[in-house]
């Protein structure tokens, strides 16, 4: 087994052949500078390519120290790799002298619909056998509800509570109309995410990160922005980045006007008819935490099946840098106000 770094273009043309997380790509690591430097690796059984990942590495303060953060990895060929990649992966990250390593695991939508508590189990017992804990945190959502696109429209449609078709339609008949966004729009989308942090007092990130997110997976053709209007004006609008196989809803929703239009059940329907026209096999809403009752009630109702990952995993190498890193978080956590965006990935 051999592991080596990958340059740009390795990276993405090997990409093309994992279903890669968008937290995995090429794309998301650039837009991690200069906080995190992404390292990229292939990791190969003789000549063939079994995962690719990238761990994002950044420096700890005060201390001379660094860690490692793997979000929604590895990429697989095969989940019985995963035990395998796993330790070879800790016994590279100790020769690159990293002090600990953080990992959100992934789940293949198409085994977890075919048997949901077997791959869970499979992929725990993996991080276990391989040396990993249970850590404190969770980066990324732990809660999402997913959608099989391999339906029909007429399947998806009638698996929605009545409500939300009903709520399709009559913002069809209140004047909403959705429209594909282009480079110009980026700046109604930011409109729309600063109207939204206002009325709803969530912590998000400053405007910019969102145009850089929109710059760097445009550049490789993985994403689509979906704009709500009402008589001209933008009441709403979706950021969706895309996987080979998966459509995940990231980034938007829908102002005080847009919410009033149902804007948002017709921004929606629209966002998961352009997917499964692309030919992906699921939609993932992104994130359907409990402590959003609202936003979690909406999702749900537009039908799929409610997905829980495994929280996050961490190993350790240095047991004191960890327990720095741990308190360095509870100090900076009582700087932010608890009452997040749904998609706020905030880490120190």
């Amino acid at each position: 087994m051999i592991i080596k770094e990958l340059d740009k273009d390795e990276y993405i043309e090997l990409s093309h052949k994992f279903n890669l997380h968008p937290l995995q790509s090429y794309a998301w690591g650039e837009l991690k500078r200069p906080d995190w430097t992404p390292l990229r690796l292939g990791v190969y059984n003789k000549e063939d390519i079994i995962s690719i990942l990238t761990i994002l590495i950044k420096s700890m303060p005060f201390i001379n120290s660094k860690f490692g953060y793997v979000p929604r990895g590895l990429a697989l060929r095969n989940l019985g790799d995963l035990n395998i990649v796993l330790k070879e992966m800790i016994n590279y990250i100790r020769s690159i002298k990293i002090s600990f390593l953080l990992s959100d695991p992934d789940l293949s939508f198409c085994e977890w619909f075919a048997n949901s508590e077997n791959i869970i189990k499979k992929v725990v017992r993996s991080y276990i056998d391989a040396g990993f804990i249970k850590g404190g945190r969770q980066e990324q959502p732990i809660r999402s509800v997913i959608l099989d696109l391999a339906k029909s429209e007429e399947d998806i449609l009638s698996e929605m509570r009545s409500k939300n078709r009903q709520y399709i339609r009559k913002s069809v008949k209140n004047g909403v109309k959705i429209e594909v966004g282009e480079d110009k729009h980026i700046e109604n989308f930011c409109e729309i995410l600063e109207e939204i942090a206002k009325e709803k007092n969530y912590v998000m990130h400053e405007m910019k990160y969102y145009k850089n997110v929109w710059e760097n997976f445009r550049k490789e053709d993985k994403t689509v922005m979906l704009i709500a209007k009402y008589k001209e004006k933008t009441v709403g609008a979706y950021m969706i980045l895309f996987s080979k196989y998966c459509a995940y809803e990231m980034f938007g929703g829908c102002n005080k006007d847009g919410s009033n239009l149902l804007a948002n059940y017709a921004l929606k329907w629209e966002s998961i008819k352009y997917a499964k026209n692309l030919g992906k096999k699921f939609y993932d809403q992104w994130g359907a935490e409990l402590v959003h009752p609202g936003l979690v009630q909406f999702k749900e109702g537009f039908g799929g099946k409610i997905i829980e990952y495994p929280k996050q995993y961490v190993y350790i190498y240095n047991n004191l840098a960890y327990k720095t890193y741990k308190f360095l978080r509870k100090v900076n956590n009582l700087k932010v106000s608890s009452k997040l965006s749904p998609e706020a990935d905030k880490l120190l």
